[in-house]
């Protein structure tokens, strides 16, 4: 099909790329944007150079299992000799006096873990580690990991516990131990969760049996409220032993996961749980990088494209899907914009992606064929961009 552009539409397009050039490709807030994902603190006893390095050696673990969302990545073993030198991956470090609130969860080095069991955590350091984006990235990307960026499913959890014969609820102005460690585990493993509020709203709609029960479609409509885009089902119950043991149930856009935690200290149950909904996550999410990488190419299509601020919106947007490797404007007309995009991975991530976001709302286009599937076509929704 020819294309004709006239010269008006040629000049408004190149006042458009001159404009757009000038702004940085950020992405926008969406779904949840996790920070902290290449940071990592771990307890130390000294600040020698040789401790230092066994502490920079077990955060860059605890970020390459965080960005890639697979603990797995642990098993590559090209990955982990990186690991083993750590220096360049280091973009800065601090060391701070340790407190008394420091949860089991936390990384030590040996060295700490024998002065907390002899003395407490009196002399030690924390040492905050902030590692390089772009160098961990790569670093997965060369050897076939995948990258997870930091714009996350939200996932809502409704957490029934029993404890002695009490069941309660657990909610997001909960102080509990429990709450503590669920938190932690989730920032652990870059998992964005949220804690109903359990208000006079939510005690009329949910008890503790409809989560004990793992009620998934009970739970659904009191879920709406949240706007959240998973749904995590978990009851939890601790033995007289101290140890915790559950079940759960995880819905991602209509598809169901479930499996349990057994016999566990309640940090190590936590990071278990977490653990699981972020493989998951991260299984739909995550771009895989090396060889595996298609560099596939679509076409899009947006429409609603009404203002300068309307174009430079969608364009900013665009770049900044993890998925897309490179995006060119190709095509203007109208209220339309046509980009040409090369994928990093699967086309399927890209709409999954775009699905996530709600910033494009799919529509049917006669700009395209629509049996061919390397052609997309979408509407630019104004109101949930600004």
């Amino acid at each position: 099909m020819k294309i004709v552009i006239n010269e008006y539409l040629i000049k408004t397009l190149g006042k458009l790329v001159f404009i757009a050039s000038l702004l940085s490709f950020s992405g926008f807030l969406s779904a949840a944007q996790v920070s902290g994902l290449y940071q990592a603190d771990v307890l130390v006893s000294s600040q020698s150079e040789k401790e230092r390095q066994e502490a920079f050696n077990l955060a860059l673990q605890e970020v390459l299992v965080r960005v890639s969302g697979k603990v797995s990545v642990l098993d590559n073993s090209q990955l982990m000799d990186l690991a083993k030198k750590p220096d360049p991956f280091v973009q800065k470090f601090s060391y701070e006096k340790a407190g008394d609130s420091l949860s089991p969860v936390d990384l030590s080095t040996d060295a700490a873990k024998r002065q907390l069991a002899q003395s407490g955590s009196r002399g030690t350091y924390a040492i905050s580690i902030m590692f390089s984006r772009l160098a961990v990235s790569q670093a997965l990307k060369q050897y076939g990991e995948p990258v997870w960026g930091g714009n996350r499913p939200s996932v809502l959890v409704w957490l029934a516990s029993d404890g002695q014969g009490k069941r309660s609820i657990l909610s997001v102005k909960d102080q509990s131990s429990l709450s503590s460690a669920i938190k932690k585990a989730a920032q652990i493993r870059g998992v964005p969760l949220f804690l109903p509020s359990m208000d006079d709203q939510d005690k009329a709609a949910v008890n503790s049996s409809d989560i004990w029960g793992l009620f998934l479609d009970s739970l659904k409509e009191p879920s709406a409220r949240y706007s959240a885009d998973s749904i995590l089902v978990t009851r939890l119950t601790r033995a007289d032993g101290g140890g915790w043991s559950g079940q759960w149930v995880f819905e991602l856009k209509g598809f169901v996961y479930n499996g349990e935690v057994k016999g566990q200290t309640l940090d190590e149950s936590a990071l278990t749980l977490m653990g699981y909904i972020a493989e998951i996550l991260a299984e739909r999410y995550a771009i895989l990088g090396g060889d595996s990488s298609l560099n596939s190419e679509v076409e899009l299509e947006i429409s609603a494209i009404k203002t300068m601020e309307d174009y430079v919106g969608a364009t900013r947007y665009i770049n900044a899907l993890p998925p897309v490797s490179s995006a060119q404007l190709s095509w203007v007309k109208g209220d339309k914009i046509r980009f040409s995009i090369t994928l990093n991975g699967y086309l399927e991530q890209l709409l999954q992606h775009i699905e996530l976001d709600t910033l494009l709302s799919e529509e049917i286009s006669q700009s395209f064929n629509v049996e061919d599937s390397t052609k997309l076509y979408y509407r630019w929704t104004k109101q949930s961009a600004l």
